[in-house]
Order: structure tokens, then C-alpha cells, then sequence
């Protein structure tokens, strides 16, 4: 399988071995929504706590985007389609991938993060919303474009999508962000699966509440 060699480019295991609840019934977790929200830092404090191994889905956009030579196409009309099929070729990979670790890492008893941004809420719902997934959508509809701009350059590290942006187009992004987390909340009140949750306040503590959830259920 695919996934034991190319391991170190798109998932990582958790060092701790705590035990899973619930015997063989171990529920995966799939976390969505909009970018700093904290996907990555909730990714990151389950594998800390618990026997999961993560499927991270921006390290597979990042390496698809990499073999296409025509990503810095001049061409717009270009650009917009080799990022069509980037969206559509990761998510493929991603089902793919989760599909055949499971089987494998059920019999270990680990179980599968996946932590992905660009994941429509009714395609989350359509794959992974069987009911024996915990699904949260994270998001920030609480918060000032400029308090969001603020935070992104917080969680930013050197090389992020962020960097090089003038603060100008920054900032109309958070605007898109913001609007993106709103439809986001209505959206999951349709699909009784999936857990909105807003991050706009008090971060941190949001996340570790989420993790205690976490810990009931599984």
C-alpha cells in the first residue's frame, strides 16, 4: 500500500500509546473549516494525547502542486484549472489513503485524523459522515478582520501561505475567511454529524475543550 512509503510526506504517527476507548469501534476524527482556526493545533494535541496517526492534507495539495510544472502558468485562465484538478486530485488521494489505513491500523487500534481546509462540508458529510466519525468544523465568524489578520501573523511561521501577502490583500482575505466560517455554521446545521465550532474567542481553551469531548467519545 501506498501510504508506507510515502508516509513522511503525508501523515505522522502519534508518539503516545493511550489507550483508545470502545474496544474495536474506534472512531476516526475529521477536522475542517477555515484557515487559523486551529485544525493543526487540534490535529496536534490529539496526536499528543491519544493513539491516532494523521493525515495531513496540505502536505499532499503541497506535493501535487509541486509535480505540476504549469502551477506558475502566466495564463489565469490555466492557473484556475490546474487548481481544479489539484483540488479534485487531493481529495481523491485523501479518500484513498484513509480508506486503506483503515482496515490496517484498526487491528492496532490507532486510529485517523484527517486535517483539511479545503473540504466542503457536504462532501465531509457525503464520504466520512457515517456516524462513526467525529467531524468538527472549525471556524472564526466572531471576529474583526483586523483581530484575524492579527492572529494569522501570530500563528505564522517562516515559508507559510502568508508571508509574502501585502497586508492590503491580508486583510480581504479575512474578510473572505470570516464570511466562509458563517456559511460554514449554517451549512453544518444540516447535517447532524458534523459540529460547528467557533474559535474566534479564547482559542486555546476552545481547543482543549473540544479534546475533552474527544476524549468521551472514542
Amino acid at each position: 500500500m501506498c501510504y508506507f512509503n510515502c508516509n513522511f510526506l503525508f501523515y505522522k504517527k502519534s508518539k503516545k500509546k493511550s489507550k483508545i476507548k470502545g474496544g474495536d469501534s474506534i472512531k476516526n476524527i475529521i477536522i475542517i473549516g477555515t484557515p487559523r482556526s486551529g485544525k493543526t493545533s487540534l490535529a496536534n494535541k490529539i496526536l499528543k494525547r491519544f493513539n491516532y496517526t494523521l493525515i495531513d492534507a496540505d502536505a499532499i495539495r503541497d506535493v501535487i502542486m509541486e509535480m505540476n510544472e504549469r502551477i506558475n502558468d502566466t495564463d489565469i485562465e490555466q492557473q484556475i484549472k490546474d487548481v481544479n484538478i489539484i483540488a479534485k486530485l487531493s481529495k481523491t488521494i485523501i479518500g484513498l489513503l484513509y480508506f486503506n489505513m483503515q482496515k490496517d491500523l484498526r487491528k492496532e487500534k490507532i486510529g485517523i485524523i484527517i486535517d483539511d481546509t479545503d473540504m466542503e462540508i457536504e462532501w465531509c458529510n457525503e464520504i466520512y459522515g457515517d456516524g462513526d466519525n467525529l467531524i468538527y468544523c472549525l471556524g472564526t465568524s466572531k471576529i474583526a478582520p483586523q483581530e484575524l489578520q492579527k492572529r494569522i501573523e501570530v500563528y505564522s511561521t517562516i515559508g507559510d501561505w502568508n508571508t509574502y501577502l501585502p497586508k492590503q490583500i491580508m486583510y480581504k482575505m479575512c474578510e473572505n475567511m470570516i464570511t466562509k466560517s458563517k456559511e460554514n455554521k449554517e451549512k453544518c446545521k444540516s447535517f447532524k454529524n458534523i459540529k460547528y465550532i467557533d474559535t474566534s474567542e479564547n482559542r486555546e481553551e476552545v481547543l482543549n475543550q473540544i479534546l475533552e469531548e474527544i476524549e468521551e467519545k472514542i
